[in-house]
């Protein structure tokens, strides 16, 4: 049948996954970290993936959506929860002031503000790795050169 109820073949597939980028970009690494541009699958049939970041800190390795590392860099939102892969929250330092009584808060207790520190999903470790200064100015550059 066909039309709107038309039933699908076992043959038919989804969209073929886009290759991203197009053109190869070199990773970052700095202060314990790396960040690799890599193409991230989504939960849809007519786009499968979506251009994102995996990102390595101790913690493990993750990928997230570059649209949302975008929000995130821009202080659109607080907090940056990798969604493939084991979850690592990407933090900003001053987000939470001492004492705040959340888990996060304590985690982040002794941190100067102005930092990006990666927390396990557990929270219940300092973070391992806080990008500061030069290191952080290289990774918002590598962010923002990346092509959307």
């Amino acid at each position: 049948m066909f039309g709107l109820f038309r039933k699908r073949d076992d043959d038919e597939r989804g969209a073929p996954v886009e290759p991203w980028p197009r053109i190869p970009v070199a990773p970052w690494a700095g202060g314990g970290a790396t960040a690799e541009a890599s193409a991230v699958e989504v939960p849809s049939k007519r786009r499968p993936s979506v251009p994102g970041i995996v990102l390595t800190v101790p913690e493990g390795r993750a990928g997230v959506r570059l649209d949302e590392v975008h929000r995130f860099m821009d202080d659109e939102t607080a907090i940056l929860e990798t969604t493939h892969g084991p979850t690592i929250y990407a933090v900003w330092t001053q987000a939470w002031p001492k004492k705040s009584g959340t888990a996060v808060g304590d985690m982040l207790e002794g941190e100067a503000p102005g930092g990006l520190a990666f927390l396990s999903a557990d929270v219940d470790a300092p973070p391992t790795v806080v990008l500061r200064d030069a290191e952080l100015a290289s990774f918002r550059a590598w962010v923002a050169a990346l092509p959307s």
